[in-house]
């Protein structure tokens, strides 16, 4: 896939290097900090003001990326906000030019520091570079409430128009970006709201952009179906834990896998990521006739992994989430897993900017915003890494060694 070429004006990363965590800081210290800022990269904080509308052109999506009609989608916002695809959020070249003149500034307070968020945050700064938006502060609360509300009062020391984070806890999330709002800063949230919020309730909260939930599971559902077209025992560990996005995505894979001649042999709850290792050691001592397990995303895989090496068993893995290990296994057949899914991580950035600019020039914004999933395997796998990752994060070399050139 030539990525500058699919993803209308985006630049190819070859050499993408993740941001730091910035320390924190006080008014007295703006002035360094934004040195700092501009030191992660040519994009962070513009030289020049650009304005390229063609640098907005959504990607060509493959045949194997669905997009249903969006009132056939099970997956509703934070407040039961009905979807709108994320092509729907476009600006008119005009529209690029009216915020180009306006010489925007944007904060983005990351949640983590992870390939999936790196791809995020690169494809926010792109679409913002494209529209002239200088993107003055780039923060990591780290899944921390308290420092996302550190993090929401030193950002706006540095007056921004426009703030971007994903949320954890709906309430002390509003708690934390109230001030923001107040003062007439646009809010623009990935994946999760604060409580209560919708588009323009409070005046300034733009919008929630997440993807296909329910979808995302239910595309494992059946790659696992199709490895087992007769019928499997399957042992699945689930996230204990009141987490919307996660909660719902699971529960698309246990509707989608209902269709199918696969059985859930065994569900093991999972409160903490770092367990697995144990769960699964206990559901192979209960069931050691598992034919396929199920783990929630990458990180708890690597515990389902740990424990198969353990146990010297060979059962075939399925997860969500497109995550190093999981390519190089699917890519080089050397461990279990054999199918992850994914979405359009990159999208998601700038379709947040694309948001937020909309916003700004006073033209509606679609309360809820889903960007389409997709299931990689070994046929798709290099496609689907690049159209979720927009070339922000590479292909592991031992995965890209392993696929035809």
């Amino acid at each position: 896939m030539k990525l500058a070429r699919t993803f209308g004006g985006a630049k190819p990363r070859a050499n993408w290097v993740a941001p730091m965590a910035l320390p924190l800081f006080n008014a007295a210290a703006i002035a360094p900090l934004a040195l700092s800022i501009a030191m992660l990269g040519t994009s962070g904080a513009n030289a020049a003001v650009q304005c390229d509308p063609k640098g907005l052109e959504r990607p060509h999506l493959p045949s194997w990326v669905q997009m249903p009609a969006p009132e056939t989608l099970k997956t509703r916002g934070s407040v039961g906000e009905n979807p709108a695809w994320y092509t729907d959020i476009k600006l008119t070249p005009d529209q690029v030019r009216q915020v180009c003149d306006k010489g925007l500034k944007a904060a983005f307070l990351n949640w983590s520091s992870g390939a999936y968020n790196q791809a995020v945050l690169a494809g926010a700064k792109d679409a913002l570079e494209t529209m002239g938006i200088k993107l003055v502060a780039v923060t990591n609360y780290n899944f921390d409430e308290t420092q996302l509300a550190t993090d929401v009062r030193n950002v706006m020391a540095l007056k921004p128009d426009i703030i971007f984070y994903s949320g954890v806890d709906p309430t002390a999330d509003r708690a934390a970006l109230q001030p923001a709002v107040e003062a007439g800063v646009g809010v623009v949230s990935f994946a999760n709201a604060p409580g209560g919020w919708t588009t323009g309730k409070p005046d300034n909260f733009v919008t929630l952009i997440s993807y296909d939930t329910f979808g995302n599971g239910a595309a494992v559902a059946r790659e696992v179906a199709k490895r087992f077209p007769s019928g499997a025992k399957l042992g699945m560990i689930y996230f204990d834990a009141n987490y919307k996005i996660v909660n719902e995505r699971e529960q698309g894979f246990v509707d989608e896998l209902g269709k199918t001649n696969v059985k859930i042999a065994e569900r093991l709850p999972m409160s903490d990521p770092h367990t697995t290792q144990e769960i699964t050691s206990a559901m192979l001592a209960r069931n050691p006739n598992v034919d396929v397990i199920f783990a929630p995303w990458d990180l708890p895989a690597d515990g389902v992994l740990a424990a198969l090496n353990a146990a010297g068993a060979k059962i075939p893995v399925a997860h969500i989430d497109l995550g190093f290990t999981g390519a190089t296994q699917i890519a080089c057949d050397t461990g279990p897993i054999f199918v992850m899914s994914s979405q359009l991580v990159y999208e998601w950035g700038r379709t947040g900017a694309i948001a937020a600019a909309l916003h700004a020039v006073g033209q509606p914004v679609p309360p809820y915003v889903v960007v389409p999933v997709f299931a990689a395997t070994k046929d798709n796998l290099k496609e689907a890494w690049d159209l979720a990752y927009g070339g922000a994060v590479p292909l592991p070399d031992a995965a890209a060694k392993c696929l035809p050139k």
